[in-house]
């Protein structure tokens, strides 16, 4: 067995490292782990057979009922002549995009994004006047802001 020499010191221990905790985000956690939300399917689709507008005409517009939140999960563009259609999108009264053209069918991912009560969402297309079918949809959830 050695002793230590009283001359050696010991190193100073370090100080714990701070740790910040999100009060928000733990306590959103927690509730949403221990008192889930009652939600139900948000599902759109239309269809607009042999479509000639050259203005916008709206393929859906739906509203996030009162008492609920919407979780938006995608939309899907679809044209049979897309080189020949336009399309406008405008989500909880802001323009994503107008005047675009996909080249194929589109399916554009939000991944949960929060649209809340009451809020809109419109799918608008024009076309160069020729017939042309086209589709829109829209799926996700509406969750009960109810206790």
């Amino acid at each position: 067995m050695v002793m230590p020499r009283l001359r050696e010191e010991e190193p100073p221990e370090q100080p714990l490292p701070v740790v910040r905790v999100c009060w928000d985000e733990l306590f959103n956690f927690l509730q949403k782990l221990f008192h889930p939300k009652a939600a139900r399917a948000w599902t759109v689709l239309h269809h607009l057979d042999a479509e000639t507008s050259t203005n916008y005409k709206l393929v859906f517009e739906t509203q996030v009922e009162s008492g609920f939140e919407g979780v938006l999960d995608m939309i899907t563009l679809y044209s049979d002549r897309p080189d020949a259609t336009q399309w406008y999108l405008e989500i909880a009264g802001q323009v994503q995009f107008t005047d675009k053209k996909t080249f194929v069918a589109l399916t554009l991912s939000y991944s949960g994004l929060t649209i809340h009560t009451e809020q809109k969402i419109k799918l608008g297309v024009k076309t160069d006047g020729v017939a042309t079918k086209i589709t829109g949809g829209l799926s996700g959830q509406l969750r009960f802001l109810g206790k």
